[in-house]
């Protein structure tokens, strides 16, 4: 089996970020301007600014580098913060919910660890699939058959 490559989706992420990026600076001026703010307000202001783009930028980066990679029987959640490689013998349950706006999410428990993943990973549906198959060839304890009402 050729290893597949699932790649996070930076969507959801790029929106808020750009926006507050660009709103932020317009509104600590626009507040600082007309309350005639002493020049102190306006360096916390930098200050918080300069610390959440920071964070921003370390998510975008994270975000942007987050893969999982199926191997044959492997399971490799891979970013720019390490590597993690699960075996089939290594996850201890597989659990698929549904959430209100009807979003699948699959929840992955390993030891102490878990792991989730919804439809921020491309593409959603052969991820699926694959988990789905892995979980049947190696028996994982799971809630599928009920999930899709198979029983």
């Amino acid at each position: 089996m050729e290893a597949q490559e699932y790649v996070y989706r930076m969507k959801p992420i790029i929106g808020p970020g750009l926006g507050y990026l660009l709103i932020y600076p317009l509104v600590a001026g626009i507040v600082s301007f007309l309350f005639n703010l002493p020049e102190i307000y306006l360096k916390i202001f930098s200050g918080i600014y300069a610390v959440t783009a920071l964070v921003i930028f370390f998510l975008w980066l994270t975000a942007k580098s987050k893969k999982i990679i199926i191997d044959d029987n492997l399971i490799i959640f891979q970013s720019l913060l390490g590597k993690q490689v699960l075996e089939p013998k290594d996850i201890r349950k597989v659990s698929f919910y549904w959430t209100a706006k009807s979003e699948e999410i699959v929840q992955l428990k390993v030891g102490k660890k878990t792991f989730y993943l919804s439809n921020l990973y491309f593409p959603f549906n052969e991820l699926l699939t694959q988990l789905e198959q892995i979980i049947i060839a190696n028996n994982i304890r799971s809630n599928l058959a009920s999930h899709y009402k198979m029983n």
